[in-house]
């Protein structure tokens, strides 16, 4: 009876470990993370905003997918900037040089769980959660977009639709082949291995929606 109940406790603790979701875990998880990593975390030097923020409206929604049914997940970013437009041009000619940033510790997606997660075992993984960039050209429904993630810049090629002085902004990225952010990638994939039925896609797709 002794060894039945012992064995019980191990199994208990082993499910417990491999939980994608659950909230005191991941307290306990995250005060861990942040007493081992606080003397890296000093070091990191954060990226800040430059130049004015802009007065135009914008909006940015992410999609990212799990299972191997492709299951789409939606959010966005508590915190976001961007700079150096010139708001009194038209949308393509206010948006050409401006500059973006996001906080990925700020990140939202309509679960409190879900967004603990993406903190803790994603953006916290790479060796800086800030995204920030620039825009290039806008034209013939164009444009090219350079993006730093965990301190690697790339420069994509994005399609954009203006419509009533707004301008709806898409394309994707790919954590592994651009940003080659496999540690924040693995952890999470780990962290959430039975949640996702062991298939986390490595694809985000991208929406900016920016208007006067």
């Amino acid at each position: 009876m002794i060894r039945k109940k012992f064995n019980y406790i191990i199994l208990s603790a082993l499910m417990t470990t491999h939980s994608c979701v659950d909230h005191k875990d991941k307290t306990s998880m995250n005060s861990s993370y942040q007493t081992s990593q606080h003397g890296i975390e000093n070091t990191i030097k954060r990226y800040k905003p430059e130049g004015k923020e802009s007065s135009l409206k914008k909006e940015l929604i992410w999609t990212a997918y799990k299972t191997p049914n492709k299951i789409a997940v939606d959010g966005s970013f508590k915190s976001i900037s961007l700079t150096n437009t010139k708001d009194d041009k038209s949308l393509e000619e206010a948006l050409e040089g401006a500059k973006f940033y996001c906080d990925g510790t700020t990140v939202t997606s309509g679960d409190s769980s879900r967004d603990g997660t993406l903190t803790l075992f994603f953006f916290k993984r790479l060796a800086s959660p800030d995204i920030y960039g620039s825009f290039g050209k806008f034209e013939n429904n164009k444009v090219m977009i350079t993006i730093t993630l965990d301190k690697k810049t790339i420069t994509k090629e994005f399609t954009y639709i203006f419509k009533k002085n707004t301008i709806t902004i898409q394309g994707s990225v790919d954590l592994l082949k651009d940003f080659d952010s496999q540690r924040a990638f693995t952890s999470l994939h780990h962290a959430c291995f039975d949640l996702h039925e062991g298939k986390t896609w490595t694809e985000v797709n991208l929406t900016a929606i920016i208007s006067k």
